[in-house]
């Protein structure tokens, strides 16, 4: 059971608890508790996304806090405790979007981030990283993209399983929209 998903049991649990001693309805209680669930199941229809499709997409983001952590913050976006994001795809499109704006664009590279694409040409799920530390990443093997977006000169550097350079990128701004990620276990983006 995916960490997320104990806490959120865990929640509704204590939640039917203090409904029973206050003289609340069960129902309700857990209502509340499943109440961000539900607003990424809205926000998701209101992508154009169905049922099935929404359903597609929380097991991906649930794969996501499995291996990367983080909390949930919208129905296709992962917040790595400060350091960064992670911007899921949604099933059946080939570009990540950012379900939180307005408009629900397409996902950039913002400035001072270095991001990382599991699809080549930028595409599919999109990781913007913004602290200057070492980060593990968990199942990327094969054909992916990267942007250096961070200040004028940065490099990023691509670490092996026993954390040696394999390659550092040129200073930003750079890019690479077709990169190789099976020998890359870490990436430090400064």
């Amino acid at each position: 059971m995916a960490l997320h998903k104990l806490t959120a049991s865990l929640f509704a649990v204590m939640a039917l608890i203090a409904a029973a001693v206050i003289g609340l309805t069960g129902t309700a209680s857990a209502a509340t508790a499943d109440n961000g669930h539900q607003s990424f199941a809205a926000q998701a229809k209101q992508a154009g996304l169905t049922s099935t499709e929404a359903k597609q997409l929380q097991s991906k983001v649930d794969g996501y806090l499995a291996t990367q952590g983080g909390k949930q913050v919208a129905a296709n976006k992962i917040e790595l405790a400060g350091k960064g994001e992670i911007v899921v795809s949604l099933p059946g499109e080939r570009y990540a979007r950012d379900l939180t704006s307005a408009a629900g664009t397409r996902a950039a590279c913002p400035y001072e981030n270095f991001c990382m694409w599991t699809g080549t040409g930028f595409t599919g799920t999109q990781y913007n990283l913004w602290q200057c530390q070492t980060y593990a990443l968990s199942n990327w093997n094969g054909p992916g993209s990267w942007s250096n977006n961070q200040t004028p000169g940065t490099r990023a550097r691509f670490l092996d399983r026993y954390r040696n350079t394999i390659y550092t990128t040129p200073g930003a701004y750079a890019n690479n929209g077709n990169y190789n990620w099976a020998p890359v276990w870490y990436v430090v983006p400064c």
